[in-house]
């Protein structure tokens, strides 16, 4: 490996390594004389500021500083890497018409020029995902096909082996939201095996890419040892633990035969989420005669044959046809997100009915009469449905401290 290629593989090392100091004091080293203004002089310029711009990306600073008016420049991260690969764009362009072109700032503008646009690509995606939490949507299929689009637009890009730890990072990234989007995507059609294999994909490559950092400057200065995961990589272990909560909720009574009461109880307390345990607390506290999630489509994968998914009290032999009903009938209103609160005289019974996700529902039922203006079972209701959509999760991309 030739020296200048050497010195571009250390510094993107460096930089997949969170190590930022390390990569600008291997620029500054680089650097010729000053007053020198070569090419690769001002090539080694754009480094410094790839490494910036990458600290900030890992801080999740592409949601942040979005200040565009008639008198105000935009100082947006991605504004930042637009002129940035505008600038390299224009550095090759005056490379290729000199008396002595330099081969390797050639190539390497052309693919950090790639790398830009790469992470332009996944700006643009987390800007979608905070969308979604924001507006309480649930369109994970929506926000699979753009990664898969990310992924297949990138697959052949940035190539040049000076880059391969970049491009290493890069697809772990990417490979961990497809598996977790790709999970959610599958639970909401019941599909056990399948989620459950996903999950432990994402959790693999989340290992692989904290391996990749593990060796960070900031961990190796001693009162700073303990110093928390660069945001991003907090909000993908957010992510995961959040679909991981999801699926023990999900498919808690198939995983509760594979251990004993007590076993499962642990396990699911150790979770970012324990649904199960918060459904007991509610339905012991109000007195509520059953909480549970049901699903109004009759497929292989129910797990049983009245579409309950997941019960409390565990076994429920009342027939669904009145809640399937009742469901049918209030469509257009839950489609909205809105409560339904049924309150049926007759019997004296209050059934509530709240959309967790497409053919997916909670339902509440009371044997006594239960009033809208009730704000500790409209927030229970809330809050779980939220919580089982990951909306929140997607929300906290923007890092309101910065």
């Amino acid at each position: 490996m030739e020296s200048e290629d050497e010195f571009l593989h250390t510094y993107f090392s460096h930089v997949s390594q969170l190590c930022y100091e390390k990569a600008k004091e291997l620029v500054e080293k680089e650097k010729e004389p000053k007053g020198s203004t070569t090419s690769w002089s001002a090539f080694l310029n754009y480094l410094q500021q790839l490494a910036l711009a990458e600290k900030s990306y890992m801080e999740i600073g592409f949601l942040q500083n979005k200040h565009k008016s008639f008198l105000r420049k935009d100082n947006s991260l991605k504004s930042i890497y637009e002129t940035m690969k505008n600038d390299l764009r224009k550095l090759e362009e005056q490379n290729r018409q000199s008396v002595a072109p330099n081969n390797r700032i050639q190539k390497s503008s052309k693919n950090i020029i790639q790398y830009i646009n790469a992470r332009i690509n996944l700006i643009d995606l987390y800007d979608k995902i905070y969308n979604v939490g924001l507006h309480k949507q649930n369109r994970h299929n929506e926000i699979l096909t753009q990664i898969e689009t990310v992924i297949e637009k990138n697959s052949e890009g940035f190539t040049d082996i000076c880059l391969t730890p970049a491009k290493a990072v890069f697809s772990l990234e990417c490979e961990i939201l497809e598996q977790l989007f790709r999970a959610l995507s599958r639970l909401q059609k019941l599909e056990f095996s399948p989620s459950l294999a996903l999950i432990h994909g994402a959790h693999t490559r989340l290992i692989a890419w904290e391996n990749k950092i593990q060796s960070r400057e900031i961990w190796k200065l001693g009162i700073f040892k303990n110093s928390p995961s660069p945001a991003l990589f907090q909000w993908f272990q957010k992510l995961k633990g959040a679909v991981l909560s999801k699926f023990s909720l999900f498919f808690h009574d198939i995983l509760a035969q594979q251990t004993t009461p007590n076993e499962i109880r642990q396990l699911c307390a150790k979770l970012q989420q324990d649904y199960y345990q918060k459904i007991i607390t509610f339905q012991k506290k109000y007195d509520a005669t059953y909480v549970l999630l049901l699903s109004d489509q009759q497929t292989l994968n129910s797990p049983s044959p009245n579409g309950i998914i997941v019960s409390y009290p565990p076994r429920i032999s009342t027939s669904m046809d009145l809640v399937l009903k009742m469901i049918a009938d209030t469509y257009s209103e839950l489609s909205m997100d809105k409560i339904i609160y049924k309150f049926l005289s007759q019997e004296q019974h209050t059934y509530i009915i709240a959309t967790v996700e497409s053919t997916i529902y909670l339902i509440i039922l009371f044997e006594n009469k239960k009033s809208e203006k009730d704000a500790y079972i409209s927030n229970f209701v809330v809050e779980i449905c939220q919580n089982l959509r990951c909306t929140k999760t997607f929300a906290c991309l923007k890092n309101t401290t910065k």
